[in-house]
């Protein structure tokens, strides 16, 4: 969907090689799915009376030990979240039916300052671009049964509290789920061909888990409850705390979020303990021939996970995606977390970025591409912009797309010097733009996903945006710059990011001087 060179859906891109291509490349089907089956969770209307625990709620069983998941120097960060959702799940995996069926318990504070009336739930799988369909059965709160409210076309949950929820205090929620997984026979409980970019699914015998479990949106003014574009990002979540048992087929690999062990309970199944803090989302990626590379870079295990006829693809991967880590943890700030994941997949997007793991398009491993360097660098730095650093990427979706693509252009510049970078600017970020100018279709860079066709999108937030972050480069120089983007960094770590959050950053080490900037690229001029 980028014109000439990129094609995206959320960070969904293929990228340029050092020497430009021209070639463009087509992009994934969206399609729609049917209401899930009713189940004993939904109605018209229901209210949740809810009898509290005088005391905070405490996890039931010994304490999820999330040391593994991180490095050693930021194993205090999780005793600086302590209003952090905890996730406990537990996802069992049938192949032959395509499926999984879970069981979900959280804790949820209230972490604001307003008391709350209902707490949200969303159903990613069931929204259209995903193709899959989930059922919620057997919601408690606090022990209680409750009735929730289905909305938006089933992605959605809602539990009425009575009373409402007051800050600082804590609910547990409990559920059980089952979840069909679009194959590529067809999305699940519908004739029609497609299930979005294949970000999750059954696919030439690779499972991915995106999302596949009911997840608690961001509160800010309200809950961001939504029904997003496929043309951009539909999770907006905070970070959380991710203690998660899957069970599968014995002969699969396993990559995921955070850490996992694995102890065989039979000869036909495996079961993979997993822990994952404090990200934004928990995905995990499942195939039987999956082979795995490694390498330590400042203490994060970097590994590459690729299908076992794709070695030279997956060394190349390796290497990329070390070297960005190494780049950026010293220019930025450095990655928490013990290991990051580069994955193989069958996904009909070029890379899409998950906390902890990303995914590459196979395509990229088969030909010796040099699009690859793009792509998986553009991945591996989601991880600084949307991971660490979150933000709204529904309604602001240029505060990580386009930082991460300016970021990824000085990768480049490190790595193979000014005049490639140069030519890459001209190539992907300033002819396209140039070319939506003389149509008359620009538009602001900082407007939601849904203010743009899929096309406006690619150009506009992918390809302008990261004009902004150049321009503002050339303005305050070269060292300034990057002193803009650790203290942006520092400040935002583990919080939701907010336009503003970025203009405080750039004032405070470059002025104020240099927020004209900021109208004429990302604002409504």
């Amino acid at each position: 969907m980028l014109f000439g060179l990129l094609i995206l859906s959320a960070c969904r891109l293929l990228a340029p090689s050092p020497t430009p291509d021209p070639t463009a490349p087509a992009s994934g089907p969206s399609t729609s799915r049917p209401s899930p089956t009713p189940s004993d969770t939904t109605a018209p209307t229901a209210t949740a009376t809810v009898t509290r625990s005088p005391s905070t709620l405490t996890p039931s069983g010994p304490a999820p030990d999330y040391d593994e998941a991180l490095r050693r120097s930021f194993r205090d960060d999780d005793e600086q979240l302590p209003n952090a959702t905890r996730y406990d799940l537990d996802l069992t995996l049938d192949i032959e039916e395509a499926a999984v069926s879970g069981h979900e318990r959280l804790l949820y504070t209230n972490a604001e300052t307003v008391p709350l009336e209902a707490l949200y739930l969303r159903l990613f799988p069931n929204s259209p671009s995903y193709g899959g369909a989930m059922t919620v059965t057997n919601l408690t709160l606090n022990g209680q049964p409750v009735v929730a409210v289905e909305e938006l076309e089933g992605s959605a949950l809602r539990v009425d509290l009575e009373p409402a929820l007051a800050p600082e205090e804590q609910v547990e929620l409990s559920l059980d789920f089952s979840l069909a997984l679009p194959t590529d026979q067809h999305p699940a409980g519908s004739r029609e061909p497609g299930g979005g970019y294949r970000q999750l699914g059954y696919y030439d015998e690779t499972v991915a888990l995106a999302n596949a479990y009911p997840i608690v949106p961001v509160y800010d003014d309200g809950w961001n409850v939504e029904l997003a574009p496929s043309h951009g990002d539909a999770v907006f979540s905070d970070v959380a705390f991710f203690d998660v048992t899957i069970t599968g087929p014995a002969e699969m690999v396993l990559a995921a979020s955070g850490t996992c062990t694995s102890s065989l309970e039979d000869g036909e199944t495996d079961t993979w303990a997993c822990v994952a803090a404090p990200m934004r989302d928990f995905n995990a990626v499942l195939r039987d021939d999956y082979r795995v590379e490694s390498e330590d870079v400042d203490d994060v295990t970097v590994k590459s996970v690729f299908y076992a006829e794709h070695e030279e693809g997956g060394e190349r991967a390796l290497d990329y995606a070390t070297d960005a880590v190494r780049l950026f943890n010293a220019r930025i700030g450095a990655y928490p977390f013990s290991e990051l994941d580069v994955v193989e997949t069958p996904t009909l997007a070029g890379g899409i970025e998950y906390p902890g793991l990303v995914v590459i398009n196979t395509s990229y491993y088969e030909g010796g591409s040099q699009r690859m360097e793009w792509v998986v660098v553009h991945e591996v730095l989601h991880q600084w912009w949307y991971s660490m650093v979150g933000n709204d990427q529904v309604d602001e979706p240029w505060l990580d797309e386009a930082l991460t693509q300016y970021c990824t252009l000085l990768y480049y510049e490190d790595k193979y010097g000014e005049d490639v970078a140069s030519r890459l600017l001209e190539s992907v970020f300033r002819e396209p733009y140039r070319q939506l100018e003389e149509t008359g279709n620009d538009k602001p860079a900082g407007l939601p996903v849904s203010a743009y066709n899929s096309g406006e999108y690619g150009t506009i937030v992918y390809q302008k945006g990261p004009l902004y972050f150049h321009e503002l480069r050339e303005e305050v120089g070269e060292e300034v710059f990057w002193e803009i983007l650790e203290q942006y960094f520092e400040q935002n770590r583990y919080r939701i990011a907010t336009p503003e959050d970025w203009l405080a950053a750039v004032e405070g080490v470059a002025g104020e001087a240099y927020l004209d900037l900021y109208e004429t690229w990302i604002g409504n001029q």
